[in-house]
């Protein structure tokens, strides 16, 4: 980047940075709700536009020869961004998952990482007169030093964490759905996995960047064509990555059906004071007699309200005496109605298309997994297996009455 003015790869740099900023303005001035996932993916956005910019002047001779006659102190302004981008994404995740997420002063300890690095700046670069400071930049020289590349690449392993972090987020929010709805298959949050996997190549790429740079440090010897090459292509990744993150947006994103955050799923060992017989059969009754469980998009609060009793301890009831969650039981129910239309002469011009969607399933593949999970055969084999059974009986009955 020293040797041609506005390159490509000052184009890329360029294009990145407004990419970001016109995202950021698009989704604050369509976020009329103030959600509060917005904003905090809106903040990681303005963190991506600082990003490139930092690694444009700081890198780019000519770009850092006019920031220099502006003023260093202007430089790694952009690199605290690095610490800010994993925390802000991680809260992107969590509010947009969760309902009742609020941000509370015990959260600012995520910003601890970026105050100990701002700290370190003061003491090595901002407090230093304006000769040393200019020298600094001019020659690269703290890029490669310590202890600041101990913070870069510090900064550079959490995005790491915070990516895994999220998908935590999304494995947790998946098992606490199964408490409340029993239809998956719209809530599965491609688009966001597809995002954060993205993402996670990206921060990962970059942590390999600064290993690179730790080993040279600790060897006293960089090798630069190396970190050349994962430099730039660090950039055109970048560059990709936020692509997709648009095209996700305008194509994919989805509403998410959030959940309670406090309503985490009670461990196995746990139990009520006591279960209610009566409550229990009432559940059973109910389930039976009005087939509420071939609602397509039955949720555990419409259940309960069409059984009056509150959502908590019908959700509670399911798991400590049926010993399943929301998504387990009904299905269950689904797939004996199942057994029953495909065993049954009468359905016998059904297909099995026509039965799954009678019974509540609107996934083939969810139908087709749970049913073998369950009868340990597939819908086909089991209705060919009980014709068979139709058919031996009815032989068998004839038989019995010629013998008469």
């Amino acid at each position: 980047m020293d040797t041609v003015l506005f390159n490509f790869h000052d184009l890329v740099l360029i294009l990145t940075a407004f990419e970001c900023l016109l995202f950021a303005l698009l989704l604050s001035a369509t976020n009329k709700e103030k959600v509060i996932s917005t904003y905090f993916f809106i903040g990681f956005l303005i963190c991506h536009i600082f990003i490139p910019v930092h690694e444009l002047t700081f890198w780019g001779k000519q770009f850092r020869i006019w920031m220099l006659d502006i003023s260093p102190n202007l430089f790694f302004v952009g690199s605290y961004a690095y610490f800010l981008d994993g925390p802000l994404l991680y809260f992107f995740v969590r509010s947009l998952l969760y309902k009742d997420f609020k941000f509370k002063q015990i959260h600012l300890l995520h910003a601890l990482p970026v105050i100990l690095f701002f700290i370190h700046m003061v003491v090595s670069f901002y407090l230093q007169g304006y000769d040393e400071r200019h020298r600094l930049i001019e020659t690269q020289h703290i890029a490669y030093s310590s202890p600041y590349l101990y913070f870069d690449a510090a900064g550079r392993y959490m995005r790491v964490v915070y990516a895994v972090l999220c998908f935590v987020l999304i494995f947790n929010y998946g098992e606490q759905l199964k408490n409340v709805f029993a239809n998956l298959n719209k809530r599965d949050l491609a688009w966001l996995k597809v995002m954060l996997t993205s993402f996670l190549v990206l921060f990962s790429w970059d942590a390999i960047l600064l290993t690179i740079k730790l080993h040279g440090l600790a060897n006293d010897d960089f090798n630069m064509d190396l970190l050349n090459v994962f430099g730039l292509s660090g950039y055109y990744l970048t560059f990709a990555v936020l692509n997709i993150l648009i095209f996700l947006k305008f194509t994919l994103f989805t509403s998410v059906a959030s959940v309670n955050e406090s309503a985490t799923p009670e461990r196995h060992d746990e139990r009520l004071e006591g279960v209610d017989k009566e409550v229990v059969d009432h559940i059973e009754k109910t389930m039976a007699e009005s087939k509420i469980y071939t609602m397509p998009d039955i949720t555990v609060d419409r259940l309960a309200a069409e059984m009056k009793m509150p959502a908590k301890r019908l959700s509670q009831t399911i798991k400590q005496h049926f010993h399943l969650n929301f998504y387990e039981f009904i299905n269950s129910y689904r797939i004996e109605e199942a057994k029953r239309l495909l065993s049954d002469p009468e359905s016998a011009n059904k297909t099995i298309t026509e039965i799954y969607y009678e019974v509540g399933f609107n996934s083939k593949s969810v139908f087709n997994t749970f049913f073998k999970r369950v009868v340990e055969l597939t819908p086909s084999q089991y209705r060919e297996q009980q014709a068979k059974a139709n058919n031996g009986d009815k032989a068998g009955f004839a038989l019995v009455r010629r013998e008469k």
